[in-house]
């Protein structure tokens, strides 16, 4: 029997006043625990990462003020160019001058008389040395000298040129000559100086105003200030002055 009949039966006897000899009924078990509800614990979701900070907004430029418009400066009227007339140049065209062509020449002199020789065929300038005579050639040839070893014909350049042989002095020299291999001594009474002359300087031998040179040793005049300066040469003399040339 269920503790509800029991406790519906015992309820009726007491309504009805009667004892009831029913045994004791037994104790009643315990209830069994309601059950606990067991509510689901909610997993936690991992949070959401932060969200990127808002770049920050760009600085507003201010506002451009329109720069004033350049006034507009009126064009130089030009003069009319008139039907048939040649464009002036902007700037007058002037020649390039000309280079002026220059050579050297070693100023000496023979007697009263000065020459003048080519620098480039000039290799040196001595002092007179003892001379070897030589047989069978012409008055102007004088002999040969010993130049370090090499053995160099004299020629005395006065008497070459159709003057008076001068007498030896502290100022008489020996200027060698060479060229392509050719060499040769001139005896002249002094060396002066070297002179640079520019070609308007040089008249040609057979426009010049002392009169007309024919000698074929004559390269023209020069005139640097009152005394005249006869150019020879040098080539010339080299081919010949030589112990051969004129015997």
């Amino acid at each position: 029997m269920s503790a509800a009949e029991v406790l519906d039966e015992y309820l009726d006897g007491l309504l009805v006043g009667a004892p009831m000899n029913t045994p004791a009924a037994p104790a009643a078990s315990p209830a069994a625990p309601a059950p606990v509800a067991t509510t689901p614990t909610a997993t936690a979701s991992p949070a959401p990462a932060p969200a990127p900070a808002a770049a920050p907004a760009p600085a507003t430029p201010a506002p451009r003020v329109a720069a004033p418009a350049p006034r507009a400066v009126p064009a130089p009227r030009s003069a009319p160019i008139l039907a048939g007339a040649a464009p002036a140049s902007a700037e007058p065209s002037t020649p390039a001058p000309a280079v002026e062509r220059t050579s050297r020449w070693l100023r000496l002199r023979c007697g009263h008389q000065a020459y003048g020789l080519e620098l480039l065929k000039v290799q040196e300038v001595v002092l007179p040395s003892p001379l070897l005579a030589l047989r069978g050639t012409p008055p102007a040839m004088l002999g040969v000298m010993n130049l370090r070893g090499q053995v160099v014909p004299v020629l005395d350049l006065g008497v070459h040129l159709g003057q008076a042989s001068q007498p030896t002095t502290p100022a008489t020299r020996f200027v060698v000559l060479e060229d392509k291999g050719d060499i040769l001594g001139l005896r002249v009474s002094a060396v002066e100086d070297v002179v640079t002359l520019a070609e308007p300087q040089i008249e040609a031998p057979d426009r010049c105003r002392m009169g007309r040179l024919h000698n074929d040793l004559f390269r023209g005049i020069a005139r640097l200030s009152a005394e005249p300066i006869i150019l020879l040469d040098a080539t010339c003399l080299l081919q010949t002055g030589g112990p051969g040339a004129g015997a």
